[in-house]
């Protein structure tokens, strides 16, 4: 059982398939598997929750994990339904995308009884070694009753268990695959929020000002919500203009700049890349701000990539660790 601070990530992972016009590309990703990828990438030993179908995609994504040194314990096959896709079409060079339905992702199973002694184990060696722990999901997959409900319920394990646990809530709309009540249930169980200006409108009734006014307006209506659990940070994400972090009591926000990627080939997977690195600050302890500025940068290097994710480990030094 490993004693580093404990990971426990929950949601959709599936491949972006591009038409045979555009090359015909498989690239592997879902925000919380890009997270947990990079979370590995960064020492840590991320316990991802999702489900695969029985069929050739599926197996490649175990596979993968598994050359990259990642569990797969937490990952269930289900026969007779699709592992999860989305098809991406460039039309005048811009992407276009469909999420496919009814897919793995949306039947993630409430986990069984070994899953769930092995998460309580991770928390409580977590706790024994003095290291916290964050429970992280997104939005997406909350699209499906099934799925919602066993992210839900995680969620509610992992708070009801005695090792003190965050959660860590990425928001990520992608129209028509949310709704605004599911949103809000799941935002006042999260300590840390991650979202972008577009995002955090939709969160917050459309509060106007610039950025700073408006991530300023949102923390604090977030904060004084009396069904929010203690807000810890609210992250809102700007692409190339950086990030803002509101912290309980600040006057004003914390900024960190975005540097320019040294080559742009791809922005997807750079917010995620973003998360996993503040959620690496947090289990290691540090300062918000020095977690912002290595997340941000981490962030323009992932634009160089094709895809999300890097199988070379040593992409994954950050600056100032």
């Amino acid at each position: 059982m490993s004693n580093k601070p404990a990971a426990i990530i929950v949601g959709e992972v599936l491949w972006d398939c591009f038409s045979e016009r555009d090359g015909g590309r498989r690239i592997l990703g879902g925000a919380p598997l890009n997270v947990a990828w990079n979370l590995a990438g960064l020492g840590l030993d991320p316990l991802f929750i999702s489900a695969v179908g029985d069929d050739e995609l599926g197996h490649e994504i175990l596979a993968r994990m598994k050359a990259f040194g990642m569990s797969t314990t937490g990952i269930a096959v289900v026969p007779g339904v699709p592992t999860g896709t989305v098809q991406v079409t460039m039309i005048d060079g811009e992407p276009h995308y469909e999420i496919v339905k009814d897919v793995a992702w949306d039947q993630i199973p409430r986990p069984d009884a070994s899953l769930s002694e092995a998460i309580s184990e991770r928390l409580a060696a977590s706790h024994r070694t003095g290291n916290p722990a964050l429970f992280y999901h997104g939005s997406l997959a909350c699209r499906d009753e099934r799925s919602r409900s066993t992210i839900v319920g995680l969620r509610d394990l992992v708070l009801n268990d005695p090792i003190d646990t965050h959660v860590f809530f990425d928001v990520n709309l992608r129209a028509p695959h949310y709704e605004r009540s599911t949103l809000d249930l799941l935002r006042k169980s999260a300590a840390y929020i991650k979202l972008n200006l577009d995002e955090l409108a939709e969160l917050s009734d459309g509060i106007r000002g610039d950025a700073v006014e408006q991530t300023m307006a949102a923390g604090r209506s977030f904060e004084q919500d009396p069904d929010q659990v203690p807000l810890s940070g609210l992250l809102v994400t700007r692409g190339s203009d950086g990030a803002l972090c509101y912290t309980p009591g600040c006057s004003e926000p914390l900024q960190v700049h975005s540097p320019a990627p040294e080559e742009m080939i791809d922005p997807v997977g750079a917010g995620d890349a973003f998360a996993a690195v503040v959620m690496h600050g947090i289990l290691a302890g540090r300062p918000f701000t020095n977690s912002l500025h290595d997340a941000v940068a981490f962030a323009s290097k992932v634009c160089g990539l094709a895809g999300a994710t890097c199988d070379i480990v040593d992409f994954y030094k950050l600056p100032s660790c």
